[in-house]
Parts: C-alpha cells; structure tokens; sequence
C-alpha cells in the first residue's frame, strides 16, 4: 500500500513505538520530514526508516520546522501532555501514543485546548482500527440491550523458568526514588494494556457511571501488576475488567501467553472479540463471533492479518484531508485518562468512584 497523504509528519520519539510508527508510515508512502529524540542511537536507527528526514535532538527544534504538517507524539507518557499542548498551538494536525496525559488533572487541562478549524488531533488507540473491531461496534445493537460484559488483557510470556511472576528492577522505584515504569507509563498494567481496553469498553458502551477496582503489587514494586475492576456503565451494564502482567507462555486463544478478549452478553444474545499481541498484528487475525439466541446459532466471520498501525494513520491522514475525523479524539483519550484515575482512587480508598458526569 503506498500513497502520498499529502502531510508531511514529524515523530517525536524514536523509540521501539516510533520504530513501530515510522514502519507503518513507510509502508503507506507517507512522506517523514523530521525526527525528533535526544538519544543519537536511537535517531540513527530511526534514520534507516526515514533516510531523508532531518533528525533533532530536542523536539521544539521539529516543532520549529516550517515544513512539518503533522506531529506524531511516540515519547514515553510523561512527555505527552507537554507536545500535545505545544503542537496543537502551533496549527499543526498531531497524533499522539495513548495515553493522552498521565493523569485526570491533564486531561482535563487537555480538554481545555483550543484546535483551529480543520486541525484534526487523534490520540493512538489503534485497536478501534481492526476491522473485526469495526465488524464488533457495527453487530453490537444485534444482542439487544447489553446487560453484562468481560473485559481481559492478561499478557504474558515475559517469565522465563514458568515457576515465578514477572520481575524486573523498572517496576521497582530506583535511586529517585521512582521506578523506571512508573516514569514511563505513570503506572503499571492499566495504564499500558488497560488502557485499550478502557477505551475499546468506552467505544463499544459509553462511559462508566461508577468504577470499583483493586489493584495488586509484588513487594517492592511502586506500579501494578495486577488491576480488577467493576464499572457500572451509564447504559446499565456490569462491566468486570482484569487487566494482568501473566506468567504464563500458553494460554489466550493464540496460544502464546496473550489473553485479550472482550464479551458482551445481552438480551439477544453474545458477542467477543479476541486480539493478538500488539506489537505483532500481522502475526495472526483477530478472532470475532456473534451469537444469536433467536436463531440458537454462532456467526464467526474470518478476518485476515493485518497492521493495524497502518490503518490508523491511513485513518488519520485521511482525516487531515476532510478536516476532521470520528477519533479517538481528545475527549474519548480524556475519558480513558480519568477512568484510569477513578480506578487508582478506588483501590486507594477502597472505595466506589463515580465518574465525572460532564465526561459521560
């Protein structure tokens, strides 16, 4: 597939998702002016991607760049409210790595922004893009009213001897005081492969109304591990979430450790929806299947592998091209953002927290 999409981007961070971004660019034809990471190594990588890019090590110096149409945001979470704020002042069309902000008071400082007419801004939850995603949002209403649903992002394959949970020093604070995850991601399993979830929950049943959740950390870790979750959504379902770093290498429907599904059972019937690993989409299809009560019968259509990092941006660019796009856009990303919050002040405070109603 390759195309001109007549933007002109600029990544800011040359990272394993830069990396991941800047393949997906290439493969589309899309045209990359700049590269932004003050990591020279790491430039240079990106470099054999993008070989006519100009490379900087700060990323106000890409910013000030005339010809840069696009921001493409792929620093570690910390960083993002801070470019998001910048490039969407600057006129520019950005896409932004989930999550938007760190944390609900940046979200709601995020929702403050003001774009100009035509500026399209789309944060990275890219499983929205997986056709059987789309397949799922479009063959929801045929189950009735929703009444219940599970939400699962177990993954594993990260322990080698099969005996113990994942251990490692970034999950563990360092001489700051703060471990390298936490400053990475602002959090453990919600914030890094809950936060799909999240959203795809969101996407599929509209906001919560209440969250509950309890969280789970190893001695000496500063993140979770471990996240379960009771939402009752604004549509009235129940909602039970896990989001888990696993020890396992065989489960999920895959078979390699990944187990990440959605069901949602309602007045008609069931449907769900099964992902692979993230970082390799091409790997294997997603798997969805709808199943009506009236007919007592399963439909499972088969979908072929795909990248779903090239469907977003295919999504985005033509965005940019109409002046607008469905999203995600800021306020879908803010609502995930202060979700993950509400979650972190239940398991806090060992209490129920309802979700901010100007959100819903």
């Amino acid at each position: 597939m390759s195309k001109s999409s007549g933007q002109i981007f600029g990544v800011v961070g040359a990272g394993f998702i830069g990396s991941l971004h800047l393949a997906a660019l290439k493969a589309l034809g899309f045209q990359v002016g700049a590269i932004a990471d003050p990591v020279s190594a790491a430039l240079d990588k990106a470099a054999k991607l993008a070989p006519s890019a100009r490379l900087y090590s700060d990323w106000r110096e890409l910013l000030a760049d005339p010809e840069i149409t696009a921001v493409n945001i792929c620093t570690i979470n910390a960083l993002h409210f801070e470019i998001l704020s910048a490039a969407v002042a600057s006129g520019r069309n950005v896409f932004c790595e989930k999550t938007m902000t760190i944390n609900a008071a940046q979200a709601r400082q995020a929702l403050a922004l003001r774009t100009t007419p035509g500026q399209v801004v789309q944060i990275g939850y890219m499983k929205r893009f997986f056709p059987a995603s789309q397949w799922m949002k479009a063959h929801l209403p045929e189950i009735g009213q929703p009444l219940c649903a599970t939400v699962r992002s177990f993954q594993g394959g990260f322990v080698e001897d099969g005996e113990t949970i994942y251990d490692s020093p970034d999950w563990r604070p360092g001489p700051n005081g703060v471990s390298r995850t936490r400053t990475f991601a602002s959090g453990g399993m919600l914030n890094m492969a809950g936060s799909h979830m999240l959203d795809m929950t969101g996407w599929l049943l509209a906001a919560p109304r209440a969250i509950t959740c309890r969280t789970w950390s190893p001695a000496g870790y500063d993140v979770e591990m471990h996240a379960h979750g009771l939402f009752e959504m604004g549509g009235g379902a129940l909602v039970h979430f896990e989001a888990c770093l696993a020890p396992y290498h065989g489960t999920g429907v895959f078979n390699d450790g990944w187990d990440e599904f959605i069901q949602i059972d309602g007045t008609k019937g069931r449907i769900e929806i099964y992902y692979p690993r993230w970082d390799r989409p091409k790997d294997f299809s997603v798997k969805c299947r709808l199943y009506r009560e009236k007919q007592r019968e399963w439909e499972e259509p088969s979908f072929e592998p795909v990248n779903v990092f090239e469907l977003e941006f295919a999504a985005f660019a033509e965005a940019c091209a109409h002046g607008g796009g469905e999203g995600p856009s800021i306020r879908e990303a803010a609502q995930v953002d202060f979700w993950i919050d509400a979650c972190y002040e239940s398991a806090r405070e060992n209490r129920t927290v309802l979700f901010p109603s100007d959100l819903a």
